[in-house]
């Protein structure tokens, strides 16, 4: 087994296109490099987001601001907000990139958290393909939200935009039609891959820790058939050790992702909200091809809230049946330094284990049946306004 690649095996491929759009350092060392070479590597991110995403958003928003009504202003605000929250994720990682840089290198390479025996290497290789292929779903099907939109208008009478935006010139002809729209589509792709494989990084940030606390269950367990103390006491050691370094990661992950999980989730029920508030406006006659992608978007939407909501309570989950797997070892045979030492492990598990967002609360499935709750909320609210 190739452990260093194993370990992040899932990511590979992402990790490779968040460098080719400018969300993730090509390398610490070579950003450094006084050459023209680590020039661009240092700007590559400006030179590629500047003209076209925040370019981008920064229309979207001016086009919500200069709507003559509600109706018009919920056919861009949806995507606006969406974008915002995009905003602080680019923000948050440019800010961490190199904590975020090292945090994934420390979880390839280190030797603390090597797999013991082939169980282990079955388990993780197991899990880490599902990781893998759920999420390269996740991102085909947000892609699809993008395609289908700029699909869909290709086959109306009039000249409409895939995605609202304001556009600096008379569009709607012929000939410059295809330079509004050709912007549109470039920038909606770049935002949805930056979107998405940001969302893939927290959200394995989070579900690689998950696995490192299962990781220390799976040892405690083995320790039910160990009869000599001295490497009972050992691996006992071993894993308080291996417990403390993982407490460590997950401050480190949590200040990482906090930023954009607060975001996503503060202003995801208001997405929710302006996109229902759009389905109630498109007719899947008139223009099926938008229809069909505010569907999608509103399923990818709530995806996106739904993920990080699972993996930070997959963390709490697994870091507090360790207490269940202490109790599973053959305590009750041991020598009496070995049970104290049990205890005194006992005692450190009875601190909880969460991802906060923000120091706001804890990132775990309440929080996403709230925010569910609050877009209903807020999206019987618009109705009733707008009515």
């Amino acid at each position: 087994m190739d452990k260093h690649k194993d370990r992040i095996e899932s990511m590979r491929l992402i990790l490779r296109v968040m460098q080719l759009f400018g969300l993730r350092p090509w390398s610490l060392k070579s950003e450094q490099e006084w050459t023209f070479t680590g020039f661009v590597k240092r700007n590559y991110r400006f030179l590629l987001h500047l003209p076209i995403t925040f370019t981008f958003i920064g229309l979207m928003w001016l086009e919500a601001f200069i709507s003559s009504n509600l109706e018009q202003a919920g056919q861009v605000l949806y995507m606006s907000i969406t974008e915002m929250a995009l905003v602080v994720k680019i923000l948050s990682i440019w800010h961490y990139r190199t904590d975020a840089w090292r945090l994934m290198y420390e979880l390839q390479h280190a030797p603390d958290y090597q797999l013991h025996n082939q169980e282990e290497v079955d388990f993780w290789r197991r899990e880490q393909r599902f990781f893998k292929w759920f999420f390269y779903i996740y991102i085909l099907i947000s892609l699809g939200v993008v395609y289908s939109g700029c699909t869909g208008v290709l086959f109306l009478e009039d000249y409409e935009l895939p995605f609202a935006y304001y556009v600096p010139f008379e569009w709607r002809n012929e000939r410059r039609y295809w330079f509004a729209y050709g912007y549109d589509m470039a920038g909606m792709t770049l935002t949805c891959i930056s979107n998405i494989t940001l969302d893939t990084l927290g959200c394995y940030f989070l579900f690689h820790i998950s696995l490192l606390y299962r990781l220390l269950g799976l040892r405690l367990r083995e320790l039910k058939n160990m009869q000599d103390d001295t490497i009972f006491g050992q691996q006992l050691r071993a894993i308080f050790i291996m417990h403390q370094r993982i407490r460590r990661l997950t401050l480190t992950c949590q200040r990482i992702v906090s930023p954009y999980i607060l975001s996503q989730i503060i202003l995801s029920a208001l997405i929710i909200c302006f996109s229902g508030y759009r389905l109630q406006h498109l007719g899947i006659r008139d223009n099926p091809g938008q229809f069909i992608s505010m569907l999608q978007f509103v399923s990818v939407m709530i995806l996106q809230i739904y993920l990080p909501c699972y993996y930070g309570n997959e963390i709490t989950v697994y870091a507090n049946q360790l207490t269940n797997e202490v109790y599973h070892t053959n305590w009750l045979e041991c020598r009496p330094p070995i049970r104290k030492l049990l205890n005194a492990y006992m005692e450190h598990l009875k601190k909880p284990v969460t991802i906060r967002a923000g120091n706001f609360f804890a990132v775990g499935l309440p929080i996403f049946v709230k925010t569910i709750n609050n877009a209903y909320s807020f999206l019987a609210l618009l109705l009733n306004v707008s009515n």
